[in-house]
């Protein structure tokens, strides 16, 4: 009996200190809630470990606890460190910058579609508690917002904001915005940047959100100010109908503005950061009460609400009408580019004919002889001469002599000298130039013959006729006597015709020699000895050239469409 009665008091006393430790256990898990280290639910879920020994079927509340602190846990997050009610809360104070703060937190359901919305705003208060400034950052489903009212009692006015978007759904990534009462009598404006979430690029503009939802529109909006867009608003003043000048305006009015929320955003992050650093580091200093009665409270965000209800449906008509624009403009740039690169191909130069030449001065400004004909509708005639490829200038044409000068930078250790002599009956000539241009070789080609006839075709005795051979490419080339002067340029040959032998003809040396005087072209004095072979084929192969005319395709194909038959020696890849 004795030693039951023993072993029944260590039972009561065991127990009592088991009761005792528990005891003190739920003291402690009171404390980490009242001081917010613990949400509720673990609180409640604590409580029930401690005593489901011994009352396993019991639950336990912690409603009768009075939580200072609205700290839940530290995520690094406000939204996840503070609490949020139906109410308007003073979740504590904060002196940022010399300025004391009250910040208070609340939660809705204004956001779209009805889902909660959890705002924190931020007071100043002046000496006289006039409220002074007012800022609030509003967590939504899918966006931060930052924002300052312009004035600090009424939400519903201009106010600058930040969005930052934290999902996919929207088509910016961030947005920096004033938004603006009845601009210009036609709605409200938002003035400021987008950033787009595709191209990575901040766009500016202003933004009309109008009474009628189908009247919301882009006044204007660019990426640069050199690349200027507008809609053609219904309902309103058109941003088609809007000068240059006053796009502009807007454009950097959007800039000025954006640039202006972008601070104040910077602002409001800093001044949320300090909060959150002193709510994690002092807890308890930081009381939920009811906003002071002698103090206006924060403002409520109805302009938020009503903006909210139709942000989602005029986002996606700003993606719709930004993508249609985009698409206008891609086309447009695809046939600015189609109609640049037509008219870079209308200016492009094809090689078209060839012909022949003969210089008659060295250096920078050189003279090469050749027929009218020869240079005739070329934008560019280019002189082959010793493997160089050299632009000229047409200095002189004489289109009823077929006689043309150019001018070129061209350096020859050889020139030719004009006869101050015309031809003679059976005087002996040479013709050298590159007959059917390059196609037979690249060489040039001499032929020898006599001179026929004083005459040329119809009687004109401005030319003459010789047996030498000639064909299209040889035109504008020299005919030189055995002296190495030259008594003619080469100038055209009739083709064979059944039963008739071709005529080939020149331009005589005086008719030459009075088309240069009148153009002030002096000529060297020509030789007085006969030369030997060797010195005619250097002079020859010195100072004759290779003519290339180049031409745009519209002209080609202009002389090809012609019936009337073409002089010049035209490529074979041109020739049906």
């Amino acid at each position: 009996m004795k030693n039951f009665f023993y072993t029944f008091i260590i039972f009561l006393f065991f127990a009592s200190f088991a009761h005792a430790s528990k005891t003190d256990e739920i003291k402690k898990i009171n404390e980490m809630y009242v001081n917010g280290y613990i949400t509720k639910s673990e609180c409640e879920q604590l409580k029930y470990d401690v005593w489901k020994e011994f009352f396993p079927d019991s639950s336990y509340s912690c409603d009768n606890l009075d939580q200072k602190v609205v700290v839940k846990k530290n995520t690094g997050s406000l939204k996840d460190i503070l609490n949020f009610t139906s109410e308007h809360e003073k979740a504590g104070e904060i002196n940022f910058e010399n300025e004391n703060f009250y910040v208070y937190t609340k939660r809705d359901f204004g956001g779209i579609g009805g889902k909660e919305r959890n705002y924190i705003s931020f007071l100043n208060y002046d000496k006289n508690d006039n409220l002074k400034r007012q800022f609030y950052i509003i967590y939504h489903d899918n966006r931060i917002e930052y924002q300052e009212l312009e004035d600090p009692k009424d939400s519903s006015k201009n106010t600058w904001d930040v969005t930052i978007s934290t999902k996919n759904d929207l088509w910016f990534k961030e947005r920096h915005y004033y938004f603006k009462k009845d601009a210009y009598n036609l709605g409200n404006a938002m003035y400021g940047k987008w950033l787009d979430k595709e191209s990575r690029e901040w766009l500016y503009g202003v933004y009309i959100l109008a009474e009628k939802e189908e009247d919301d529109c882009w006044l204007v909006w660019a990426t640069d100010i050199n690349d200027l867009n507008a809609e053609n608003c219904k309902g309103m003043v058109s941003g088609k109908n809007i000068s240059l000048s006053r796009k502009q305006q807007l454009f950097r009015e959007a800039k000025q503005y954006s640039n202006a929320a972008e601070s104040k955003y910077y602002f409001i992050k800093n001044l949320k950061n300090d909060f959150l650093a002193q709510v994690i580091n002092e807890g308890t200093s930081n009381q939920i009460v009811k906003k002071d009665e002698n103090k206006s409270g924060p403002s409520e965000l109805e302009k938020e609400k009503k903006l909210l209800a139709e942000e989602k449906r005029k986002l996606q008509q700003e993606k719709e009408k930004i993508a249609k624009e985009k698409k206008k403009l891609e086309q447009e740039k695809k046939k600015l580019a189609e109609e640049k690169q037509q008219k870079e191909e209308q200016k492009k130069l094809y090689a078209f004919s060839s012909g022949s030449g003969f210089i008659t001065s060295s250096g920078n400004n050189a003279n090469i002889i050749t027929n009218y004909h020869v240079v005739e509708g070329c934008d560019n005639v280019i002189i082959s001469h010793k493997g160089n490829r050299i632009n000229s200038k047409v200095l002189a044409i004489d289109q009823i002599n077929d006689l043309a000068i150019l001018k070129a930078k061209l350096i020859s250790s050889k020139i030719y000298s004009v006869s101050k002599e015309d031809v003679q009956l059976l005087e002996d000539v040479i013709i050298a130039g590159y007959p059917l241009g390059k196609e037979v070789s690249a060489a040039i080609k001499i032929s020898k013959g006599s001179v026929s006839s004083l005459a040329g075709w119809g009687d004109n005795y401005s030319n003459f006729q010789t047996d030498a051979a000639l064909n299209q490419g040889n035109s504008g080339g020299p005919i030189i006597n055995k002296k190495g002067n030259v008594v003619g340029v080469a100038v055209a040959n009739y083709g064979k015709k059944e039963g008739i032998e071709s005529f080939n003809f020149g331009i005589k040396s005086s008719t030459l020699r009075a088309f240069a005087n009148s153009n002030n072209v002096r000529f060297s004095t020509p030789n007085n000895k006969v030369l030997d072979n060797v010195e005619l084929g250097k002079l020859i192969t010195e100072a004759t050239v290779f003519l290339e005319c180049q031409m745009t395709m519209v002209k080609i194909e202009k002389i090809l469409e012609q019936e009337k038959q073409n002089r010049k020696a035209v490529y074979g890849k041109y020739k049906e």
